[in-house]
């Protein structure tokens, strides 16, 4: 099930869910956040590999910049400046993929518990604190696996289509 991101949980009454409610229904949310956190982690390890591809490509468009600087042709030169812009934006894009963010773990510090009186609630009121943090973290990691996902489309769409269009641009400056 998705996690709603409308729920009040001041609404719901608490009184209805005993202790193996909690417990049920804090199992299965954690199960859901784990879901979420390790498709996270497939995006990025997905990332890293375009990344390990379009890095030395680009080093090597550089590197035949470099070499051929003034003496290139120009329907050449056109459409290699069209591929080194194409692997720009996707290395850009799978940056953003991998870039860091906070990921919550969805699971209670010690320290947390044993501040203030925390500890002295019963283990129901335990898992039901657990249950809306737990909701929250959901929430605020589905949005960070959702643009990651988004990210790498983008960076996928455009390595499928650079080499068609770098190509286009080489067809075009020979006839032009």
């Amino acid at each position: 099930m998705q996690a709603d991101e409308n729920i009040d949980f001041s609404k719901i009454n608490w009184d209805l869910v005993d202790l193996a409610k909690s417990e049920f229904i804090y199992n299965e949310a954690l199960k859901h956040h784990r879901g979420i956190i390790e498709n996270n982690n497939r995006i990025n390890d997905k990332a890293l590999g375009l990344l390990s591809f379009t890095m030395p490509v680009m080093a090597a468009l550089s590197g035949y910049f470099a070499i051929s600087w003034g003496t290139a042709s120009p329907p050449l030169f056109a459409a290699a400046v069209s591929a080194g812009v194409f692997l720009f934006g996707i290395i850009f894009f799978l940056l953003l993929v991998i870039i860091p963010r906070g990921i919550y773990q969805g699971e209670g510090s010690p320290s947390a518990y044993f501040s203030e009186s925390y500890y002295k609630r019963d283990m129901r009121q335990l898992l039901i604190g657990n249950i809306i943090n737990l909701h929250n973290s959901i929430l605020h990691d589905r949005r960070i696996m959702n643009q990651r996902g988004l990210f790498f489309r983008i960076a996928v769409i455009l390595l499928a289509s650079f080499p068609a269009i770098s190509f286009t641009v080489f067809i075009l400056c020979l006839r032009g």
